[in-house]
């Protein structure tokens, strides 16, 4: 937030706004340009990039830490930085005049949105073409000799792929082989949650997340309530019930947070009452799958959950009457029995448990019943916005 920002609000402009100034700043899946608390771990990523700034590839490299932790925001915010850097290769550097050296090309990519070789080339090209790269019409191939030709006429490439070893994503050591088959002038960096022992892959360098301390959890929230909420909307106490109740972990926490500015909202209320923050919490399973793996979806795959989330309870009691309600839905052109498959393969994806209910009568199998395993509050408010 910058001072412009806050002397506006000190004004009043942001009055009668409500509690939600700007659900993006408070939102789980969005990113801030400078992202807060996370000093010492940008310089051990700067560390291993240092060679970067002497124009050089840095060695291959793997992040990893818990959800929440802070990774894709910190590596995309730093990728953001060093690609204005970087540039077309100057001449070659002589005794008598010397050329300051360009640093390689930066590229972030989200594996859960570039889960194929065709979707992950075409993603790195896009980013380092000056021109639309077509979706359709043009083959595997033709986009690797693609992203080929710009490494050899540009600089080198730094390609930092997030999510890797996720069950819809591929894994550390295919993002390498596919990023290998392209040339040796570009060096992958793979961002995951499993330790490196875990990942089938043995890079040069690795930096390890951990969990946000609670005071630096309650900086992050302030600093993030401060833009996306009205003032006063949030009081520190709630911000540090819920930084205590997320145990370091930043998604849960912004996640809570929207979801009970969300109710609160709804309710037309001006501040974040007990019983917002309370809903707001329960909103969010813990453990639970990261709101931005949902979004990563196809939309007909997003819009069976929102149809499941949105069932009332009696709707929800076991797969059967869910599945039925949902196909009967104008919105969903699908079969029952598609749509228990797909609920199925979400449910051994992690984004959904299958619970099963005790039968009042205690005969025959028992039924059971899928329960989000996301922060459903928020989902639903995303999906439901225009864009």
């Amino acid at each position: 937030m910058n001072i412009d920002d806050r002397i506006e609000r000190r004004l009043g402009y942001d009055a009668g706004a409500g509690v939600i100034v700007d659900l993006d700043a408070v939102s789980p899946v969005s990113h801030v340009e400078s992202p807060v608390g996370r000093g010492p771990a940008f310089e051990r990523l700067l560390d291993v990039f240092s060679p970067v700034f002497s124009g050089s590839l840095p060695p291959t490299a793997y992040v990893h830490g818990p959800k929440g932790s802070g990774k894709s925001a910190s590596l995309s915010a730093l990728f953001d930085r060093l690609a204005a850097h970087s540039g077309p290769r100057r001449a070659i550097q002589t005794s008598t005049r010397a050329v300051e050296p360009t640093l390689p090309g930066f590229v972030y990519v989200d594996a859960r949105r570039a889960s194929t070789r065709f979707r992950l080339y075409h993603a790195a090209f896009a980013d380092v073409s000056d021109d639309p790269v077509p979706r359709h019409g043009i083959g595997t191939g033709e986009l690797a000799d693609s992203l080929r030709d710009a490494v050899r006429t540009g600089p080198d490439l730094v390609v930092a792929v997030d999510h890797v070893n996720e069950p819809e994503t591929p894994t550390a050591t295919t993002v390498v082989e596919w990023l290998a088959d392209v040339g040796d002038d570009i060096t992958p960096v793979c961002l995951g949650r499993d330790p490196p022992s875990e990942i089938g892959w043995d890079p040069n360098a690795s930096v390890t997340f951990e969990p946000y301390r609670r005071h630096v959890l309650v900086e992050l929230l302030t600093s993030r309530c401060s833009t996306g909420l009205g003032r006063d909307a949030l009081s520190h106490d709630q911000i540090r019930e819920i930084s205590e109740w997320a145990d370091g972990d930043a998604h849960d926490a912004l996640a809570a947070i929207a979801g009970a500015a969300i109710t609160a909202e709804r309710a037309g209320a001006s501040t974040v009452r007990p019983q917002d923050l309370d809903e707001g919490i329960e909103g969010v399973p813990k453990p639970g799958a990261a709101l931005g793996r949902v979004l990563a979806l196809s939309e007909s795959r997003r819009r069976l959950l929102y149809e499941l989330v949105s069932l009332p309870e009696s709707d929800r009691s076991s797969v059967s009457v869910a599945t039925e309600t949902i196909a009967s839905r104008p919105t969903v052109d699908l079969s029952a029995s598609t749509v228990r498959r797909v609920l199925y393969e979400l449910a051994d994806a992690g984004l959904l448990d299958r619970v099963t209910a005790a039968r009042s009568d205690g005969k025959g199998r028992p039924p059971s019943r899928l329960v989000p395993r996301f922060p459903t509050l928020v989902f639903r408010e995303l999906f439901d916005r225009p864009g």
